[in-house]
């Protein structure tokens, strides 16, 4: 039974198979007919001849021939046009593909049905592209601006003229944005303009939002300390060869004395005041991260000296203004306490130029500048009428001369009239050439010259690798004859980003700098200045005229002297060579962590040359007797110190060095945190080696010899040409950190530290490694939210700061120095000397500071300024000792004076218009400082030391500033003889007392106690632009040029016209003494040994009434001026004319420098920077051109 059901089940399912299986063969039978017909219906061919027909009357055509219906929408066919068909046995599908290419129209076949459908064509993207040009607000071409479209990476940069051409997809909201270093960033909306005029507006905040410290570059958001910065191109003097030159009257709490119009001067620049009295004064210069190096190894005296003879150039001499990008100067602790035991009197960085995104830019900048000369006009001397009158005068008053008068002078012809050698009609015609004859001197030394400086640089790269090459020549003319500066530079820059991980920056520059001039035996300005005008510079027949003079060093002839002569026959030079190299790595190591590494040699050459042949008045004088008078054979030429041949001295000074820094760097944002940490190590070694040698016998016609002189006499006196030496180097480690930590962009945090280790002190264990730091806070109170409101307010911060920093004295040493001198003439062994002696507690000195401030910014940046005061306290300054001449030195240098200064600074800049056609800005800086010596020992100078420095200016005196004058209280005129009165301590008017019995008072510091400057700039269609320069220093006085040089009146001098109004008689009322002649003097001269007054034994410079009278408080006058220091006048050519002449850019300058100053009258057109010794800055006349292609 089972079996048997079994059966009947599978018999069932096999007829349900058998079923299905016969639909399927059913279905596919019918499918093959239907497959089979349509393919028979396509496959059929059709013949067409028609001509100028519609789609319709095509396709009935084709259903006669074929019987297919066609479905198609009216539409789809009306817009297609009439067209002809001529076609033979055509497939269908063919030829409808055929007849409908193109216009829309897909034939789709069903069943005997064509249908007839609208082709859904895909939509390409539509490209847009966008042409535009980028100019700055006085029309210029912007080359190298960044082109982004928001919210893309899609962009460009512009060309040479500013252009750019942009490709991309239209959108319906198309957004560019505009960058450029330096200028105002700017989104504008593209909306189908065929050409774009874009113009980027100067951001003159954008200086203050990145600050350079040479350590790192910050945003000035992150920054609390006191910083000042500038552009280059803004403080930019033509004509003028270093960056030093231009900064006066530009930095708020920076003092820049130009104290000499030579070409090559170095100002002296003071930041805050002075914070050391025996240490070096000047700040730290610092480029593209690095310190630099003197070129010599000047002494610390060397550097502060106010009398302009450090005239070699300073570090950064040989370096190219128009390299330079900014300079900023660091003032507070918080901003220079990471450079330890050298910036307690500032630091200056300097950041040079780099490559720019885009192709390469040729730029050239080119001057030429007249230089004007001294004139008689601008100074009260006397001319030869003048001259004349007063011999006149003082020979009728039975005065006798200084000296046995000679030359064309009034008491030299006189004399001759006296001894019955002319007659008086002869003398009469004589002394009538004399007051006609008016010789001008400042026209014979000094010249009116065209100098040029020519600056070409080529900068361009891509993202990756950006480059900066420049060439520099500059030949700078000085106002006296053979006073001349050239000087070469070139410098090359490259930065590259290989990756977003690895970059770095390759840098090497030279420079060779050569000054010539008159040698330090010789002032032309002092000579044009006190020489008598009736006396001729030539003979009639063109030799040189000849003044004669005592030979000094025999007293036993007299020798002629002609200064034109010596200026032929004397004169010295220098050349300097430099080169730098650099080469910074950065490396990202992680997420806000990376490392840089900056590696940077030096090395330079200086070249010395003082020379005076044997025909010059400076050999003569040495000789005894003119050049030729004697031979070897005479008495005189074995008793001469120099019997033939001049005198060179030569000097070379190799310098070399190298900085290794290592810093690692950490900056992150977590969330309003925002924290930056960085810690590092530097290495600086610096080493000076050179000869300087004086030699006697030069003989340089016949090709730099030197003959070799054995007289007794020279053997006695110089003992033959010997070298002199100098080996020295200084050693530096050390260690560094910096902090910073803002939080929600309102309150900021900075903190720095650094520990030095030099072999310049510290040789005791606890004065090695004593550290410099500081500590900063700032508050952005702008930020806050309850001055959200005030949108007149763009900034509002107030910072403060506290720190240590030091310095060093480059003279000073905490070892034992032994110098190896001169043989002994009996032994013929070396003789040691001790060069410097030992102080194992020498330490270096240490100035606390604080600063608290004040920036702001209204009214959309149109009123800006700044506010800062501060109190430096300076102890364990380095004092000099004088010690027992058995120590083998005369000076000791230890730790035990202290200073304080204080005081405040500020500016204000204002956008006083802004239109369309007219920008007219102006700016205002200004610094006070007051100074005071809080402790001095003094106890081992002796009273005479004490009072010359007291008049000098140089003596440390508790409870006053440094640089403090002093000067003998003058008490009148004594109206029975004329001569100077002065008052003793008693109160008495005196004109004989003892030294220590006459009065002295205070008149106040040769360093003024404010300066500053302001500047105006009005540009008219930002083409025109016309700016104009002061700057401004008081509180400050100065010594008068001497009235009287001696206590007698030498004929061939010329003197102020301040002499016609001296005192004549009883009941004048006059500040200027009578001359006196001998006979009155001897009578007036005390006779006491040590006398103020004994000419035998008294001190040098005071042995007469007449020289107290050039040190007293009558001949001290307020060094304050005001100086118009630049006019400038620029025209920026316009577009259509660049484009006609091919070019991007082309500015045109007019500037004039130094047009007047403003001084007290008592100067009489003196300039009291230079208090009346040195060339003063004279008018200059520039014209330049800046051209870019």
């Amino acid at each position: 039974m089972k079996k048997s059901g079994e059966c009947k089940g599978n018999l069932r399912s096999a007829q349900k198979i058998f079923r299905v299986m016969k639909m399927m063969c059913f279905l596919m039978f019918v499918l093959l007919v239907q497959v089979r017909g349509d393919v028979v219906a396509q496959n059929q061919v059709v013949s067409v001849d028609m001509k100028n027909c519609s789609v319709e009357e095509f396709l009935r055509e084709i259903k006669e021939q074929t019987g297919i219906r066609f479905m198609y929408k009216s539409e789809y066919v009306e817009a297609i046009p009439r067209f002809d068909v001529h076609v033979k046995e055509r497939q269908v599908l063919a030829l409808l593909d055929e007849v409908f290419a193109g216009k829309g129209i897909k034939c789709l076949y069903d069943n005997g049905v064509i249908v007839l459908t609208k082709v859904q064509q895909r939509k390409e993207p539509e490209e847009v592209v966008i042409k535009g040009i980028v100019k700055d607000e006085r029309e210029q071409p912007l080359p190298g601006v960044t082109v982004l479209i928001k919210g893309t990476t899609i962009g460009v940069a512009t060309d040479l003229k500013g252009e750019f051409t942009l490709t991309t997809v239209r959108q319906d909201s198309l957004t560019l944005q505009f960058s450029f270093i330096g200028m105002k960033s700017r989104e504008v909306r593209w909306t189908g303009q065929k050409m774009l005029h874009v113009v980027l507006q100067d951001d003159s905040h954008d200086m203050e939002e990145v600050v350079v410290t040479g350590y790192q570059t910050i945003s000035r958001r992150e920054s609390a300390s006191a910083i000042s910065t500038v552009k280059a191109k803004d403080i930019m003097v033509q004509g003028v060869g270093s960056i030093d030159q231009m900064l006066q009257g530009r930095i708020p709490g920076m003092m820049v004395l130009n104290t000499s119009g030579e070409p090559s001067a170095t100002p002296k620049i003071r930041i805050r005041g002075n914070a050391t009295i025996n240490g070096n004064k000047s700040p730290v210069w610092v480029v593209d991260g690095v310190i630099l190096e003197q070129d010599v190894p000047f002494t610390a005296s060397d550097i502060n000296s106010e009398d302009a003879e450090y005239l070699i150039g300073n570090a950064i001499a040989g370096l190219n203004p128009q390299d330079i990008e900014t300079i900023t100067v660091l003032k507070d602790a918080s901003a220079t306490a990471i450079y330890g035991v050298k910036a307690a009197n500032g630091v200056i960085v300097i950041t040079t130029k780099k490559g720019v995104v885009g192709r390469p830019v040729i730029s050239y900048n080119g001057n030429l500048t007249l230089n004007t000369r001294p004139s008689y006009k601008n100074y009260h001397r006397m001319n030869s009428q003048e001259r004349v009158l007063f011999s006149r005068q003082l020979i009728e008053s039975n005065m006798n001369f200084g000296r046995v008068p000679t030359g064309e002078t009034y008491e030299a012809v006189y004399e001759q009239l006296m001894s019955k050698q002319i007659s008086q009609a002869e003398f009469e015609q004589k002394v009538e050439m004399l007051q006609r004859r008016n010789t001008d001197w400042f026209d014979l030394l000094f010249r009116s010259d065209v100098t040029h400086t020519h600056a070409l640089n080529v900068s361009g790269g891509t993202e990756a690798v950006k480059y900066y090459v420049s060439a520099g020549y500059s030949n700078i003319e000085g106002a006296a004859r053979g006073s001349d500066s050239e000087k070469f530079s070139a410098l090359a820059k490259v930065d590259v980003e290989y990756n977003e991980y690895l970059g770095f920056t390759a840098k090497i520059d030279y420079a060779t700098t050569s000054n010539t001039g008159y040698s330090s035996v010789v002032n032309p300005f002092d000579y044009a200045y006190s020489t008598t005008r009736t006396m001729p510079a030539y003979n009639e027949d063109g030799s040189y005229y000849m003044s004669y003079r005592a030979a000094g060093s025999t007293g036993r002839d007299y020798i002629g002297y002609n200064i034109l002569k010596e200026l032929k026959n004397t004169g010295k030079s220098s050349k300097m060579d430099d080169f730098n190299a650099l080469l910074a790595l950065r490396l990202k190591l992680w997420k806000g962590l990376k490392y840089e590494g900056t590696f940077s040699w030096h090395t330079g050459n200086t070249n010395t040359r003082d020379w005076a042949t044997a025909q010059s008045y400076k050999v003569t004088e040495i000789r005894g007797y003119e050049y030729g008078a004697y031979t070897e054979y005479d008495p005189e030429f074995s008793d001469s110190r120099l019997p033939y041949g001049g005198m060179l001295t030569q000097g070379s000074t190799r310098k070399s060095g190298y900085t290794l820094r290592n810093m690692l760097s950490y900056s992150h944002l977590f969330g309003i945190h925002d924290v930056s940490v960085s810690v590092g190590t530097e290495a600086r070694r610096n080493e000076y080696k050179g000869v300087s040698t004086t030699g006697y016998g030069w003989v340089p016609e016949f090709g730099e010899m030197f003959s070799p002189v054995e007289t007794p006499s020279y053997i006695s006196t110089y003992g033959g040409n010997k070298p002199t030496n100098t080996n020295s180097f200084t050693q530096v480690a050390s260690f560094f950190g910096i902090a910073s930590y803002c939080y929600d962009n309102r309150y900021v945090f900075n903190a720095n530290i650094r520990s030095d280790g030099s072999n310049k002190f510290g040789s005791d264990p606890k004065y090695r490694w004593l550290p410099t730091y500081s500590f900063a806070v700032k508050w952005i109170a702008s930020n806050e939210s309850f001055l959200e409101n005030a949108k007149w307010i763009n900034n509002l911060s107030f910072r403060g700061s506290y720190g240590i920093q030091g310095n060093i004295h480059e003279s000073a040493t905490p070892y034992l120095i032994v110098t190896v001198g001169d043989r002994d003439g009996v032994t013929g062994l070396p003789i040691s000397k001790i060069s410097k002696l030992p102080n194992p507690d020498l330490r270096w000195e240490k100035t606390k500071s604080w600063n608290a401030a004040v920036d702001f910014a209204l009214f959309d940046g149109r009123v800006k300024g700044g506010f800062d005061i501060y109190r430096k306290n300076t102890s364990d300054l380095i004092m000099s000792k004088q010690v027992a001449a058995s120590t083998g030195q005369n000076v000791l240098y230890y730790n035990a004076g202290k200073m304080v200064n204080k005081g405040f600074e500020g500016f204000v800049n204002l956008g006083l218009v802004n239109n369309r056609d007219w920008d007219w800005r102006f700016g205002f800086n200004f610094g006070r400082n007051v100074n005071e010596i809080t402790l001095a020992n003094r106890d081992d100078l002796s009273e005479a030391t004490v009072v010359d420095q007291m008049l000098a200016g140089t003596l440390a005196v508790e409870g006053q500033p440094i640089g403090s004058m002093y000067a003998y209280r003058f008490a009148g005129i004594n109206q029975d003889n004329g001569y100077p009165l002065f008052y003793a301590k008693n109160g008495q008017k005196v004109h004989r007392a003892l030294r220590q019995d006459l009065e002295l008072v205070h008149c106040g510091s040769i360093f003024p106690k404010l300066s500053g400057g302001f500047d105006t700039q009005v540009t008219f269609k930002k083409v025109l632009s016309l700016s104009l320069n002061f700057a401004y220093s008081t509180g400050s006085v100065s010594r008068l040029p001497k009235f009287y040089d001696s206590y007698t009146i030498d004929p061939l001098t010329n003197l102020s016209d301040e002499w016609l109004k001296c005192w004549k008689q009883a009941g004048d009322n006059t500040i200027y003494p009578a001359p006196y002649n001998s006979t009155d003097m001897k009578n007036y001269l005390a006779t006491e040994t040590g006398s103020v007054y004994d000419i035998s034994e008294g001190i040098s410079g005071h042995s007469d009434p007449y020289n107290l009278y050039n040190d007293s408080d009558i001949r001290v006058a307020k060094a304050d001026f005001l100086k118009l220091k630049m006019v400038a006048l620029s025209y920026s050519v316009p577009q259509n004319v660049l484009d006609f002449l091919h070019i991007s850019s082309m500015l045109v300058r007019f500037q004039v420098t130094n047009l007047f100053t403003i001084a007290d009258k008592k100067w009489k057109g003196l300039d009291p920077e230079t208090n009346g010794a040195n060339i003063p800055a004279l008018p200059t006349y520039s014209f330049g051109i800046n051209v870019s292609f």
